[in-house]
């Protein structure tokens, strides 16, 4: 498959930030190859920076310092950041005798936040909630047997893993409920082994001994952002464009790099060489598809749907409710305005083909950059539908107009 253009991604979101918040921890430099210029992560720099490490970029290079200084107080900005609220929350509830406030945007004050709340409290952390203001002073926390729900957001869990070196006993964590995202608490586990912590993870349960510390690999390279590579991977499997990707998709940590993997079973096809993923458009079936594990990329899934030759079910899609945007009701309105019949019960949503080209309308991302990525590859199918709130891509993918303009139509 010959390649129209080959495209270097930028560093993974999620482990960027789940490097960022280990580095807290750190007393000597980091550095860290392959950043990204995503809002969101420019947010969790920012919001450290403020902890008292100095943090300077060239070229792809991040490189993180300690100063030993640390302010009192403060007063953090987290925008629309779920990724930074759940995890800047629960590390400064450790930051000893410190006074942070967290001031929620509008959309976050309508994201789940009281389970987490809930279990720091347990522990002993100092944490005041008012009209979705939080205001945190640190302390020690003891750890211990938690019981956690695991079926709204994994990113709960992750949070209280990343600041295990500051618990006072050990952290049992019993996970309730069906584990949505698991992959994504696979990835924080694998990133904090590569610092230095045995973490015991077996079927529902998390052991961490106490006493453990963080140890300084000095440089960490980050994988490309594979999510992000989904909407140029699906782009290839609709388009008439190959789409060739670099990075070593076997090794990598990001549960979203088995999208592929769904191409495949589509019939898309999926070539790879050397250092490259490769899509091309071939044809697409309907098909069964559980997405507990890839819950980023639903969006994307329906998008190709509405181009297989067959209804497709999309299945263990309801904690998705409760992203940026409620994505189901969000995916299910959208369709519908388009002409397409789609169905949401049962958990699953079940999409049925477009017969013809649909409507001129307007497609409602909700400032949600899933929405706005995926409507964007409609759009570049029919360029007469309109999407709204456009800007939100670079909350995680800010090359994406650039990119897909370079493809042309």
């Amino acid at each position: 498959m010959k390649c129209d253009n080959i495209i270097t991604l930028a560093g993974s979101k999620s482990i960027l930030n789940r490097l960022l918040i280990i580095s807290t921890y750190l007393d000597s430099k980091l550095k860290i190859t392959n950043t990204s210029h995503a809002s969101d992560i420019v947010t969790m720099k920012e919001n450290i920076s403020k902890l008292g490490l100095k943090i300077s970029e060239k070229d792809k290079n991040l490189t993180i310092i300690p100063t030993g200084k640390s302010p009192r107080k403060n007063i953090l900005n987290i925008n629309d950041s779920g990724t930074a609220y759940r995890f800047l929350l629960a590390r400064m509830c450790t930051k000893k005798d410190k006074l942070t406030k967290i001031k929620p945007s509008a959309q976050l004050k309508k994201r789940p936040i009281k389970p987490l709340v809930k279990i720091l409290r347990s522990m002993g952390a100092k944490i005041e909630v008012f009209n979705s203001n939080i205001s945190i002073i640190g302390t020690k926390l003891q750890g211990g047997t938690q019981d956690i729900p695991a079926n709204l957001s994994s990113q709960f869990i992750s949070a209280l893993l990343l600041i295990a070196p500051d618990y006072e006993h050990d952290l049992i964590l019993n996970l309730q409920g069906k584990i949505v995202s698991k992959s994504y608490i696979d990835m924080t586990i694998k990133i904090m082994r590569d610092f230095g912590i045995t973490i015991d993870f077996t079927d529902d349960k998390i052991l961490i001994k106490q006493g453990q510390k963080y140890q300084n690999p000095d440089k960490y390279i980050v994988e490309p952002d594979y999510s992000s590579a989904c909407y140029l991977w699906a782009l290839g499997a609709i388009s008439e464009k190959n789409i060739c990707i670099k990075g070593r998709i076997e090794d990598s940590l990001q549960p979203d790099s088995n999208f592929l993997k769904i191409l495949m079973q589509i019939g898309a096809r999926v070539e790879f060489e050397k250092n490259l993923s490769k899509v091309s458009k071939k044809f697409i079936k309907g098909s069964n598809f559980d997405m507990i594990d890839m819950p980023d990329q639903v969006p994307t899934l329906a998008i190709l749907a509405l181009f297989s030759d067959s209804k497709m079910v999309i299945e263990n899609v309801s904690h998705l409710k409760y992203k940026e945007s409620n994505r189901v009701k969000a995916l299910v309105t959208n369709f519908k305005n388009l002409g397409v019949e789609i169905y949401y019960d049962k958990n699953n949503l079940r999409i049925h083909p477009l017969k013809k080209s649909p409507s001129k309308v307007t497609l409602f991302s909700h400032q949600d950059h899933r929405l706005a990525l995926s409507f964007s590859l409609l759009k570049y199918k029919y360029s007469y539908l309109k999407v709204t709130d456009i800007d939100a891509i670079d909350k995680s993918f800010p090359e994406f107009r650039d990119l897909i303009t370079r493809f042309g139509s």
